[in-house]
């Protein structure tokens, strides 16, 4: 039996990631986004939600570049320390000895040890309440090579990406359990 509950976020699992931005002066800026997905294939672009209040809103709504940068659950303190203190307070990058790189589109940098780094352009950015929708085309993608596999795609056991749910919990996402189009291969439903 179905019990009815009250209308909660409770999506689940949704990527955990690191988004960068930087000032007008190009002082670096990170938050934990959890609130992230694909958006549109062709032109690709992610959707990221952020609280008006939030420092990083200001920095993004300002420049209109960001780099969606996805950690690996070896970094899940520092993950979740970005997300727990204000830029406006904490130099993120220093606090957590992550490294910044120059990116090759936007001014925001790429963070080192993510294995993954997507450069955006914000192209929407759409009021939803509590949250804003910042949609955002990527205009760079950049991965580890260690973790590609032999046709250049992300490999997530290598990757180890981190997920979130409703209930505040990190979980790590590296088993596969089968392929798009499985329900043709097996034509049990």
């Amino acid at each position: 039996m179905k019990v009815e509950r009250r209308p909660t976020a409770s999506l689940y699992p949704v990527p955990v990631v690191l988004v960068t931005s930087a000032d007008q002066d190009g002082k670096p800026n990170i938050i934990t986004i959890a609130w992230a997905g694909v958006v549109c294939s062709q032109p690709p672009m992610v959707g990221i939600a952020i609280r008006p209040s939030r420092y990083s809103h200001q920095l993004i709504s300002r420049s209109q570049e960001l780099v969606v940068n996805i950690p690996s659950a070896d970094h899940l303190s520092r993950v979740d320390y970005c997300g727990m203190v204000s830029g406006r307070d904490v130099d993120k990058f220093q606090a957590t000895g992550f490294t910044p790189l120059p990116a090759s589109r936007v001014r925001p940098p790429l963070i080192k040890e993510c294995p993954v780094n997507l450069e955006c352009v914000v192209r929407h950015i759409l009021p939803l309440g509590s949250h804003d929708l910042f949609v955002a085309e990527i205009v760079a993608d950049h991965a580890d090579e260690e973790v590609l596999d032999g046709s250049g795609r992300v490999d997530p056991k290598r990757a180890k990406p981190l997920a979130y749910n409703s209930q505040q919990r990190y979980w790590s996402i590296d088993m596969e359990i089968g392929t798009y189009g499985i329900s043709r291969k097996n034509r049990a439903l």
